[in-house]
């Protein structure tokens, strides 16, 4: 177990370093080989952070060789401030991976800008009379996926050469690409294509999919996605049974839902507490799939969640400011930070896990930064 050298500081003030922006913040994004995250604000401000630190946690921690005791001491010098893009974001359209170091959003305007590691805005492609419905891209952000209503081009970030160019029966509000960029999902008018981006022509696997989706999970195999919606639901999607299972009755919104590859689970936000599934058993049929007990049950709704990209591990932000970290089908459950007066609105893990970027209703954000010896 980690303590802190120095009394009175919190396990928040040592990992963690935070800033302030103007407004409620909706989304967390780190690129792709780790060095940034991305904050985007309600009025699409784009705020970035650099994951080096000059007084990294994994700096100041000290191991004790005769007791074992883990010390970290704390930070001497202040922060460096948030770097600040200069484009204003459209405010319904999520931002995205774009290459190894960069972001893509869709500018006030309908243009598609670059946002480079250091800041730096860039423009990709210029607007079009039909405007952008949804943006993702590939895991490794080598390829952007575009809709406009019905039509989505995926794009070579490389040097913006099309590589395909899809037409759906549908429009496209929500997309996201599997771990290994060989299939697209793309939800709209109640309707989720699984594409082939192999073979863009080839007809997409189809499913009813009703509700208001706002994010889609896929487990790494590609066997099953889930889909969050802003109705208080979720839905369970396998492809091999070609089944969408309808999972409702939540008592707030499920903005989050994730497949944890090492927990073998799949969970969700929406609750009282953490609930989740076994991947071995899944609801399907309309029968209840084996749940999961994790963490605690409280009284305040958890509103997003974040599944560690190597452990069985979630973290949870809930809509009274407290962020846990959980250990999935136990009730072990450690609390990280609580933040008076503000709900939890966006949460994400960098690609190891070594990182937890966390933004808030009041505009306040953070990087806590995790040693080695944390989780052991």
């Amino acid at each position: 177990m980690v303590e802190n050298s120095s009394s009175g500081l919190s396990l928040f003030s040592l990992l963690a370093r935070d800033w302030t922006l103007e407004d409620e913040v909706t989304e967390t994004v780190f690129n792709h080989d780790d060095t940034g995250v991305l904050f985007r604000s309600r009025s699409g401000k784009l705020a970035l952070a650099s994951t080096k630190d000059a007084e990294s946690p994994k700096i100041r921690t000290r191991m004790d060789l005769e007791t074992g005791r883990t010390t970290i001491r704390p930070r001497e010098n202040a922060v460096s401030p948030l770097r600040i893009a200069e484009v204003t974001a459209h405010t319904d359209l999520p931002a995205t991976r774009f290459g190894t170091q960069g972001f893509a959003v869709v500018d006030l305007d309908g243009a598609v800008q670059q946002v480079t590691g250091g800041g730096n805005v860039v423009l990709r492609l210029k607007p079009d009379s039909t405007g952008v419905t949804s943006l993702c891209s590939s895991v490794s952000g080598n390829v952007l996926a575009l809709a406009r209503q019905g039509r989505i081009v995926l794009y070579d970030t490389d040097d913006m050469q099309v590589q395909a160019e899809i037409g759906l029966d549908h429009p496209v509000t929500c997309q996201a690409y599997s771990a290994d960029a060989q299939a697209l999902a793309a939800w709209g008018g109640n309707t989720l294509s699984v594409i082939d981006v192999q073979s863009p022509t080839a007809a997409p696997q189809v499913f009813e999919c009703g509700g208001n989706i706002t994010e889609i999970s896929w487990r790494k195999s590609g066997s099953h996605l889930s889909c969050a919606s802003a109705d208080n639901s979720f839905y369970v999607i396998n492809r091999t049974t070609g089944t969408a299972q309808r999972v409702e009755d939540f008592p707030t919104p499920v903005r989050n839902t994730a497949f944890s590859e090492t927990g073998n689970a799949l969970v969700a936000s929406g609750a009282f507490r953490l609930v989740g599934w076994d991947c071995s058993d899944l609801p399907e049929n309309d029968l209840p799939g084996t749940p999961l007990t994790t963490g605690k049950a409280g009284f305040v709704a958890i509103s997003v969640i974040a599944a560690h990209p190597e452990r069985s591990l979630v973290a949870s932000g809930y809509a009274n400011g407290l962020v846990t970290i959980a250990s999935i089908g136990t009730s072990q459950e450690m609390m990280l930070h609580h933040e008076n007066a503000t709900e939890v609105s966006s949460i994400c893990w960098s690609k190891t896990g070594e990182h937890l970027a966390i933004g808030y209703t009041s505009g306040k954000v953070a990087i806590v930064t995790f040693p080695a010896q944390m989780f052991k």
